[in-house]
């Protein structure tokens, strides 16, 4: 038997901390579009449930758009067994919207509650699995470990939306202290909350596992993003993380130090970008690192111009330092070889930390580079 587990999809989000209205809005229905392809995928593949384990919307309020795909994918998929455990996101507001819209929520469409509910799922292939879950919050955070009762005859899947922790103590409601939940007859403990994916061993007999969000929505979210698939038999549940993202969000470390102009930044960043996989499909946001010649000339509005199309989204920050080479001052008698030495002194009495006097030194000598030209 096949089941998909995945987690916070954010439907709806707004996404406009790096985008446009127009490519967020497109980026809000790729998400969209997304989750209707895995969807299809389950049907396609044999798979005869799909998990969430919560945070399938951003907000409480949803757009009609949303609701109605959301609610079409599950109703139109009898053979599917949706189980919808909601997140700190999720609210009733896209339960109370189905039913005031379609009257009725599908039959197919299994819920949670703040209390332990469990549902005996029974595959084609005679597998069987009973998936318990809860949803939390202040009042039942610290009594949920305690109160789980599992049949430790049969494959258990539990799932929950919160924060790994060791052992309990923090404040918030959605802590999960995995210490409470071993050797409880655990086989797989489906996660959600945490963006990216991580599959570890819980105890002896099982695991535990963040399937992470479905598509990166920012650069906190790089890297591959999809679902863990699991085969259910009678002895194992054994777990296989799928890529499904239409776009991938990278992040790109980019060694600047033998650049000298923009056009070399341009070619450092088209390699390490050839070299990750990047495709024009991505976004992407290339940092610039590594200790550059003092004469070295970065426009970071060129390169990102050279960039923006050869990727969905773009973005350059520069945190490459000049390699300042005090020496090649000391006896300069030139504007700029005195600049230098007072901004060695500053240093030298604290005012001011090698990150700082590197900037400045910096900008101060490419102006005075400049204004030696125009003289």
């Amino acid at each position: 038997m096949k089941i998909i587990h995945t987690a916070d999809l954010h439907l709806d989000s707004k996404l406009k901390r790096h985008l446009d209205d127009r490519r967020a809005k497109e980026r809000r229905d790729e998400l969209l579009l997304t989750f209707q392809r895995l969807v299809e995928y389950g049907a396609h593949e044999g798979v005869e449930a799909i998990l969430i384990a919560g945070d399938l919307f951003d907000a409480a309020k949803i757009s009609a758009t949303a609701r109605n795909a959301v609610y079409h994918a599950v109703k139109n998929h009898p053979d599917l067994q949706f189980f919808y455990l909601r997140g700190n996101h999720d609210a009733d507001g896209f339960l109370q919207d189905v039913k005031d819209r379609f009257e009725e929520l599908p039959e197919n469409l299994k819920l949670f509650s703040d209390t332990w509910t469990s549902y005996e799922l029974c595959g084609r292939d005679g597998a069987s699995v009973v998936i318990t879950g809860a949803e939390m919050n202040a009042e039942n955070k610290g009594k949920l470990a305690a109160s789980l009762l599992l049949d430790q005859a049969k494959r258990n899947i539990v799932t929950l939306h919160g924060q790994e922790v060791e052992t309990a103590g923090k404040k918030d409601a959605e802590i999960i202290p995995l210490r409470e939940y071993k050797n409880k007859g655990i086989d797989y403990l489906a996660l959600g909350h945490i963006h990216a994916p991580k599959l570890e061993k819980l105890d002896a007999r099982g695991v535990y596992a963040y399937a992470g969000c479905l598509e990166g929505r920012g650069f906190d979210e790089c890297g591959p993003r999809g679902f863990y698939l699991l085969e259910v038999s009678a002895d194992t549940i054994k777990a296989q993380f799928v890529p499904f993202a239409k776009r991938v969000t990278y992040e790109l470390s980019v060694d600047v130090s033998k650049a000298l102009v923009s056009d070399d930044v341009v070619a450092c960043i088209r390699k390490e970008a050839k070299a990750a996989g990047v495709t024009g499909e991505d976004l992407v946001k290339a940092v610039l690192v590594g200790e550059t010649e003092m004469d070295a000339e970065f426009d970071l509005g060129y390169v990102a111009k050279a960039l923006e199309e050869e990727f969905y989204f773009f973005k350059v920050k520069d945190q490459s330092r000049p390699k300042v080479d005090y020496e090649r001052f000391a006896l300069d008698a030139s504007l700029k070889g005195e600049y230098v030495r007072r901004i060695r002194e500053a240093v030298q009495v604290g005012e001011l930390n090698e990150e700082e006097a590197s900037e400045m030194i910096r900008l101060g000598v490419r102006l005075l580079a400049r204004e030696e030209k125009l003289s």
